[in-house]
């Protein structure tokens, strides 16, 4: 399975369980995750999508923006294979507004 197409089941589960998705682009840097998923409340968590199999080189600038972000207290996903989409989207409905 491509890249491609497990983002697009993303997108099609996220939707399907009333949520929104955005592709996601710094300007000026390198390394962005590749989606932002969120609900009302505000419940959000950056989504990396990779082949599966395949991780993150956390020496790289997008390693390090992940390693960033999460130490910033946001919630980020390393996505690489279709069974792992629900528990993503359950885990970031159920957040609590006081962990945010």
């Amino acid at each position: 399975m491509r890249e491609s197409q497990i983002e697009a089941e993303l997108k099609r589960r996220v939707k399907a369980a009333h949520g929104q998705t955005r592709k996601v682009r710094w300007l000026c840097r390198n390394g962005a995750p590749d989606r932002l998923i969120w609900w009302p409340g505000p419940r959000a968590a950056y989504v990396e999508i990779k082949r599966p199999g395949e991780d993150v080189d956390w020496r790289s600038p997008q390693g390090r923006e992940i390693t960033t972000l999460r130490a910033d207290g946001w919630a980020v996903y390393v996505l690489n294979e279709v069974s792992q989409i629900d528990g993503i989207i359950d885990e970031v409905r159920k957040k609590s507004l006081d962990s945010l």
